[in-house]
């Protein structure tokens, strides 16, 4: 007999936790299992990938019609969401019910706990600095969290935070995420097709940022780094930018032409192929100024390139100093520009850092080593012992 377990996420659009979820969920037991996908808002392009692999996926009425953001549609979402998921959690009655994300833990947590809904999880996949701006919703988590039968944090830096909010100890789990390493791994001639298709030689030194274009991921203090040393990077070099722009992409073009790097940086939008795109990287780099455990960087040691990112949240849980990648400092440049340096006039240590990052990964990080800590958790929450926390 299979239970039905309802992930609640807010979307499905392209990125780290939902790419996480859309890889994990088809590897989880299907004899033990039957897995339902809701998210709070139009569902987006992973969505599709899910239901193809046979899952349900359940969004709000009329969620496809609401592109526009801004107070006034969160709220008119809202509106709608709330009592539809909570007749949802009525109706469906799942075994456990996950919330994956902040806003997924607010609104879905309230109506799971008022539809008498008994085992919830919830993963913490960022530090709560979110919680310093919203100090009100920040209570109504710590109220959520006495109802929880496990919280999961995917790095012990976020395990801190959550015992600081109050959680035992024993009902806190860290979970790695997890990366297809298949799917992702050094593939020297997938990457030279693709840099003919970018128009990049292939004899050009290739950074690369895959993070959105949000500000608290860095991408100013890369800017104004590689404006310090333009003249010491060797001809032709290229940045590439990979993400959605959430509202700041504007701004960092011209902060790239102001700086004389305009055109050195390309900014590719999300893309889907992030596995390949990763093949045409000598180096990536990750400059956030508060992350959890980041996929962009695990995605970037699968496929053996070598990494230099800012030590924040568990960052440095991941990354070897000077061994498997580099450590800087975050909101730093000029730490992070001689990083970049040092790495760019060290062929032979690029190559040794990449190596020993992609055996990391294979033996720690791997997709199916993260699936099968998920299918013992929600075992474990099935025993009768993990029925409410009130």
């Amino acid at each position: 007999m299979t239970n039905r377990i309802a992930i609640v996420i807010g979307s499905l659009q392209v990125g780290g936790a939902e790419r996480q979820i859309a890889q994990t969920v088809p590897r989880l037991d299907p004899t033990r299992w039957q897995i339902d996908l809701v998210t709070l808002s139009r569902p987006g392009p992973l969505a599709a990938d899910l239901e193809r692999a046979g899952f349900r996926v359940w969004s709000p009425p009329l969620a496809n019609r609401i592109s526009r953001s801004g107070p006034l549609i969160r709220l008119l979402r809202a509106l709608i969401t709330v009592p539809w998921l909570w007749f949802w959690f009525l109706r469906k009655r799942p075994s456990i019910a996950h919330f994956i994300l902040p806003e997924a833990y607010l609104i879905g947590g309230i109506c799971a706990v008022l539809s008498g809904q008994s085992r919830m999880l919830m993963s913490r996949r960022s530090l709560a600095h979110y919680q310093d701006r919203h100090p009100f919703l920040a209570r109504i988590e710590r109220w959520l969290h006495k109802r929880m039968s496990l919280v999961i944090a995917n790095s012990e830096a976020i395990r801190r935070d959550l015992l600081n909010e109050g959680i035992p100890e024993h009902r806190t789990q860290v979970i790695l995420n997890g990366v297809d390493t298949d799917a992702i791994r050094p593939d020297e001639n997938r990457g030279n097709e693709l840099r003919q298709s970018l128009d990049i030689p292939s004899e050009s030194l290739v950074l690369m940022i895959v993070a959105n274009l949000i500000p608290y991921k860095g991408h100013a203090d890369l800017i104004e780094a590689l404006g310090s040393i333009r003249e010491t990077l060797p001809d032709g070099w290229q940045l590439l930018c990979v993400g959605r722009d959430d509202g700041i992409g504007n701004a960092l073009q011209a902060q790239s032409t102001q700086a004389g790097l305009s055109a050195h940086i390309q900014f590719l939008g999300s893309r889907s192929d992030i596995p390949t795109l990763l093949n045409v990287a000598d180096i990536s780099l990750l400059c956030s100024h508060e992350e959890g455990l980041p996929n962009a960087v695990i995605e970037a040691m699968a496929a053996g390139v070598p990494t230099i990112a800012t030590e924040v949240g568990g960052t440095g849980e991941i990354i070897d100093h000077k061994v498997t990648g580099m450590l800087v400092p975050p909101r730093n440049p000029g730490v992070l520009a001689q990083s970049i340096l040092e790495l760019v006039q060290d062929t032979a240590r690029r190559e040794t850092m990449g190596k020993a990052a992609r055996a990391e990964i294979e033996s720690t990080y791997g997709l199916d080593i993260c699936a099968r800590a998920y299918d013992d958790l929600y075992q474990h929450v099935m025993t009768p012992k993990h029925v409410g926390h009130q």
